[in-house]
Order: structure tokens, then C-alpha cells, then sequence
């Protein structure tokens, strides 16, 4: 079988740590809010975040966005009312990641409408991975927003757990820069 060297690197990044889930697939049964709910405590505490290249659109322009060479920290913590809390170095501010009540996700799909290549891993890379659609696993989404010298910045992060020590997910960015729309798409990893 033949892998684009971007997308081994992805599925070896995922790989490194086994799963604490007895089988790989096991995280294929979370993916209503009633199942996760059992079992959203086990992504509480540290995890190692890594910023995989991904694009920059401004206006009609389409650009490379280089990865990023650090590791960070990312930590979750659980609220005494049961929110997920992420915290993350460069952030603003915390990021509550809710249940992700949306149509199926496609990642590929979503990048190409926006103009932009395919991430790291495709929706069906994952798919084929874990032996299950995207909406079989648990979805969350975190929205959080900043304001720099007058420009507005929304931030999303969606993420599908693949397991208590595997995260896949897609960070994005948009905001109007002189009346200009720039968006951005970056895949994350998230392992422990």
C-alpha cells in the first residue's frame, strides 16, 4: 500500500501511543452524547499538541501554512458541572469543547470548498483507520475568539477522539483583515 509521506507521518504520529481502550475500534461507540458521556473523563489531563502544516487563504490567495517545529501542551480539565475545559499556551483565553451536534464531517470536502488542499488526513483516512464512519466517533468543537490591533480572529477546533491517548482534529482560523477574508486550515495530533 502507497502513502503520501504527509499522511504515514500523520498515521505514525497517531500510532505511537497504544490505545487504553481494549481494541482499537472501541472509540467507534462513542459517537452519541449519551455513549460519550460514559467515558468523556478519560481525555482529562495533559496532552502533547502538534501543529501540522495546513493553508492560509487570503482573498483569492492560497498559501502555504508551514507546521509548526514545537510540541505544546495542551491540558483538559473537567468542570465540577461536567464541561470539557482546554487550555493551551498561546490561547486568550480557555476553550470549552461541547459535543459536536453536526452533519458528518468531511474534512476533504470542507478544505476543497474553502479552495484549499486536502488535510493531513482525509475523513476517510481516519475511516479506514479505525474501522468506522467519522460520525461513529465521539466529535467535540471548541470556538474561542481574540481581538489583535482591531482585527477580530474566530477560532475553531473540532476534534474526533480515536482513543484516551489519540486526537485527530482540524484547527481553524477566519477574520477580515482590511476587508479582506483570511482563513486558515491546520490538521492537529493530540497523543499522551
Amino acid at each position: 500500500m502507497c502513502f503520501k509521506p504527509s499522511i504515514a507521518l500523520g498515521l505514525s504520529l497517531l500510532c505511537l501511543a497504544s490505545p487504553t481502550y481494549s481494541a482499537p475500534d472501541d472509540a467507534c461507540n462513542y459517537g452519541t452524547p449519551d455513549a460519550w458521556a460514559q467515558v468523556d473523563a478519560t481525555i482529562v489531563g495533559s496532552w502533547q499538541i502538534v501543529h501540522h502544516a495546513g493553508y492560509v487563504i487570503a482573498g483569492p490567495t492560497t498559501m502555504p501554512f508551514p507546521a509548526s517545529g514545537d510540541i505544546e501542551t495542551m491540558q483538559i480539565e473537567m468542570t465540577s458541572d461536567g464541561r470539557l475545559i482546554g487550555t493551551h499556551p498561546e490561547a486568550p483565553a480557555p476553550i470549552e469543547f461541547i459535543w459536536a451536534d453536526e452533519p458528518p464531517w468531511s474534512f476533504e470536502a470542507h478544505a476543497k470548498a474553502d479552495g484549499a488542499p486536502a488535510p493531513l488526513l482525509s475523513s476517510t483516512d481516519v475511516e479506514s483507520m479505525m474501522g468506522c464512519k467519522v460520525d461513529d466517533l465521539a466529535r467535540l468543537i471548541g470556538h474561542s475568539q481574540v481581538t489583535m490591533n482591531g482585527v477580530t480572529m474566530d477560532f475553531t477546533l473540532r476534534l474526533m477522539i480515536l482513543g484516551a491517548t489519540s486526537i485527530y482534529g482540524i484547527f481553524q482560523t477566519s477574520s477580515i483583515v482590511n476587508g479582506v477574508s483570511v482563513k486558515s486550515w491546520r490538521a492537529v495530533t493530540m497523543t499522551r
